[in-house]
């Protein structure tokens, strides 16, 4: 027992010493990469400012240490740009070879210096890195493969580049959710007809809620017939597809939103989706399904409320009619909607 004892605490002695090492290694990093920014971010500042502001001189940066400084201060000022004097950096940043080496560094054995390759392509967004980010689509990491699959969606490129993003997209939801919403969201806003194999019931139902709720944002019209056939199933996709198709105002959903609200089959979210949606979309025919609502649960007795706001005059008049009943929760609900 002794010498078990002796030997746990040499381990722990050896364990606690190695701890230290790592611990001041780790500092002298940090004192080291504080010093560097100290020296040269100032310049680094003063030459972007001064190339941006017109003046032919190229800043330049010598050793690693100072191009991993320039390279820092160019990324940070990419992310306030817009416009020209955006695209006059993202072109320096290519100019410099920061472009070529990040697209080098995507086949990196290190991981850490892959996604560190995927996060500064996807910063500059190249066209000329077409081919190296299809090809890290491949990647063993999730976090390079979304990253990647990002940047292509929002250049652009071939059908068969479109179809690997999308595929990203369904492999590696469970694993970087939100990676994945940006890739959708990308998709979306560049390519809108690529979100149609992303609602569709082939794919998983995280992405597909993803997918929805960005075709009603950004008020997808095209997709309205996707989700108006999401509108048959489980509840949670029928709620998402319900809000899209107010957002879009699709009247060509009113009669599958009414059924749906109407349904007390189904959850309480995806009814009152369905109900605020057909307030969004001005649906008047919903005014006596709207006004049945009145008496039922709260969150569809709000939701009923707030569309009938919506529904003009046939609306108001259920409202008053409300109003002056004699069920409380409604009379007040609908007396408080009234008033100027």
């Amino acid at each position: 027992m002794k010498a078990v004892l002796e030997a746990a605490v040499t381990l722990l002695t050896v364990l606690v010493a190695v701890l230290m090492a790592v611990i001041i290694a780790i500092r002298i990093g940090i004192r080291r990469r504080y010093k560097l920014e100290r020296r040269y971010r100032p310049g680094a500042e003063l030459g972007i400012a001064e190339y941006l502001a017109g003046l032919p001189r190229v800043p330049e940066a010598g050793g690693r240490s100072e191009r991993a400084v320039l390279l820092a201060v160019a990324l940070e000022a990419l992310g306030d740009l817009r416009g020209s004097e955006r695209e006059r950096l993202a072109e320096l940043i290519d100019r410099l070879g920061y472009t070529a080496e990040a697209m080098a560094g995507l086949r990196a054995r290190r991981r850490a210096r892959r996604r560190q390759s995927a996060a500064i392509l996807a910063a500059v967004a190249p066209a000329s890195a077409t081919h190296a980010l299809t090809a890290a689509l491949d990647d063993t990491d999730p976090i390079v493969r979304t990253a990647c699959a990002r940047t292509l969606a929002e250049v652009g490129g071939a059908d068969a580049a479109t179809a690997a993003i999308i595929a990203v997209a369904k492999r590696d939801i469970r694993a970087v959710p939100g990676a994945v919403a940006a890739v959708v969201l990308a998709l979306g806003i560049a390519q809108p007809s690529a979100l149609a194999p992303l609602i569709g019931a082939d794919a998983p139902p995280e992405v597909r809620s993803i997918a929805i709720e960005v075709a009603g944002r950004l008020r997808l019209s095209e997709h309205a017939k996707l989700l108006r056939a999401c509108l048959r199933e489980q509840d949670e996709i029928a709620a998402g597809a319900a809000s899209g198709l107010g957002m879009i105002g699709d009247v060509r959903s009113v009669d599958a939103l009414m059924d749906l609200a109407g349904d007390d089959r189904r959850a309480l979210p995806a009814r009152a989706a369905a109900v605020a949606a057909l307030g969004s979309i001005g649906a008047a025919p919903a005014v006596p399904l709207l006004d049945s609502l009145l008496g039922a649960d709260w969150p569809l007795m709000a939701a009923a409320v707030r569309a009938l706001c919506r529904l003009g005059d046939p609306g108001t008049a259920a409202l008053r009619s409300a109003a002056a009943s004699s069920r409380p929760e409604a009379s007040a609900m609908a007396e408080a909607a009234l008033e100027p």
